[in-house]
């Protein structure tokens, strides 16, 4: 018996199988679609996360910023207020807190947010800002 004649008869046993195969490609076709539809579904909801999460960062490291500018700049305020009145003493007294604070702030650029992640270690933002506006309260108490 040659294949064609076995395709017949099984054919003739289990029916018309033009219409097994298509709906085998539709249900390809949807699993294609439902893969897709997954996918599609996914980036927009990564995206929209991303998104959140920036935003929320954003707004935090602005304040920060601005508390850790803030508190360099009373100290910087107080040193030229020094200056302009010619007090050596005052002038004296304020630089190396003004020089303190400006490397606090450095080391913590440098440390926590630029190359923490290389020191093997996992760095966390609030601790580390915690611990900068310590030492900023130390440095601004050490000057009134």
């Amino acid at each position: 018996m040659d294949k064609s004649a076995a395709a017949e008869e099984d054919d003739e046993f289990f029916g018309d199988q033009s219409c097994d195969d298509e709906f085998g490609a539709a249900e390809a076709e949807f699993r294609d679609v439902k893969t897709l539809s997954y996918l599609d579904g996914f980036d927009e909801t990564k995206e929209e996360k991303l998104q959140e999460g920036f935003s929320e960062g954003y707004s935090q490291a602005f304040n920060d910023a601005f508390l850790a500018g803030s508190r360099l700049g009373s100290i910087a305020a107080k040193t030229a207020l020094c200056e302009s009145n010619k007090d050596t003493k005052c002038v004296t007294a304020n630089q190396p807190r003004l020089h303190n604070a400006a490397s606090a702030i450095h080391q913590f650029l440098r440390d926590e947010i630029m190359i923490g992640d290389e020191k093997g270690r996992e760095s966390t933002y609030e601790g580390a800002f915690d611990n900068l506006k310590d030492k900023l309260d130390s440095i601004e108490s050490d000057s009134k």
